[in-house]
């Protein structure tokens, strides 16, 4: 698990370290480099490239390629509420498609996941929805947090939202089987009546 969370969020890791001993431009400079580095090993070790990862960090190889080439670091400020706007996106654009995206992750945890019932693909479309709602949500927090702070403060103003928000919202997905339950008995999400009976 640890060794998963290192190849995920090793490079924020590594930018907040070399943020705070040395400045903006080398830490962007690293967690570049980590990027590729991390890359390179998937490619190496033949594992796959999750849409999300390559979502994220190709915005960030972009943003930080701008920002080591500008006199003045400027991207920074933007790239979280340009990435969290892109990933609401890929989201929306997920929950049309015949398994919602959500739907797919939850199907790895749990395979034995109904993929016949409409109503369950009903409640993972809308939970889909739910998620580019949030990410949109976060876009304009983290645009206003960065344009109304000084950069690391609200940089690190920025991070305990983010993992704040992040994990409230992977709790209740963790729980999806207790909300697709509340929604029922608020009357969503119900099985369609058969009119031949």
């Amino acid at each position: 698990m640890l060794r998963g969370l290192f190849h995920t969020f090793g490079g924020l890791v590594l930018y907040w370290a070399v943020l705070l001993a040395f400045g903006v431009r080398p830490a962007i400079a690293a967690t570049l480099l980590f990027m590729l580095l991390e890359g390179v090993w998937r490619l190496l070790t033949h594992r796959a490239f999750p849409p999300l990862w390559l979502l994220a960090n190709g915005a960030a190889l972009v943003f930080g390629c701008i920002d080591l080439w500008a006199r003045t670091p400027f991207m920074i400020r933007y790239e979280g509420a340009i990435i969290n706007l892109l990933t609401a996106a890929a989201f929306a654009v997920g929950a049309s498609g015949r398994e919602p995206i959500v739907m797919t992750f939850a199907r790895r945890r749990r395979p034995e996941i109904p993929v016949e019932r409409p109503e369950i693909i009903c409640f993972f479309r809308a939970f889909t929805y739910a998620w580019a709602l949030y990410f949109v949500a976060r876009a304009a927090a983290f645009l206003w947090i960065m344009t109304a702070f000084p950069l690391v403060q609200a940089a690190a103003i920025r991070t305990m939202i983010a993992w704040t928000s992040l994990g409230a919202m992977l709790l209740v997905s963790i729980n999806g089987r207790h909300v697709f339950a509340l929604c029922q008995r608020f009357g969503f999400f119900h099985p369609a009546q058969d009119s031949s009976s």
